[in-house]
C-alpha cells in the first residue's frame, strides 16, 4: 500500500481492530444462544476475523503478511 502514509495506515489498522473487537464482543455476547443464532455467531466471528486480518495488513503490508507467516498467523490457524 505505497499510495497510503503512515498516519493513514495506522488509522486504518486501528479503525479495523476497534472493529474487530466489537465484531467479536458482539460475537460473545451470543454464545449463550448458539443452538439458536448459530448463524448471527458465525458471521459476527467470521467478519471479526476479517478485519483483524485487514489491520494486520494495513500494518504490515498485504503481500509481506501473506509471504511471511509468523507466529500470529500460526496460532490464528
Amino acid at each position: 500500500l505505497p499510495a497510503l502514509s503512515r498516519w493513514q495506515r495506522l488509522t486504518g489498522s486501528a479503525l479495523c481492530a476497534l472493529l474487530a473487537a466489537l465484531c467479536f464482543a458482539l460475537a460473545a455476547l451470543c454464545v449463550p444462544l448458539l443452538p439458536l443464532r448459530a448463524r448471527r455467531f458465525a458471521l459476527l466471528w467470521s467478519l471479526g476475523s476479517l478485519c483483524a486480518l485487514g489491520a494486520a495488513a494495513l500494518l504490515r503490508g498485504p503481500a509481506r503478511l501473506l509471504r511471511e507467516a509468523g507466529r500470529g498467523a500460526l496460532l490464528y490457524l
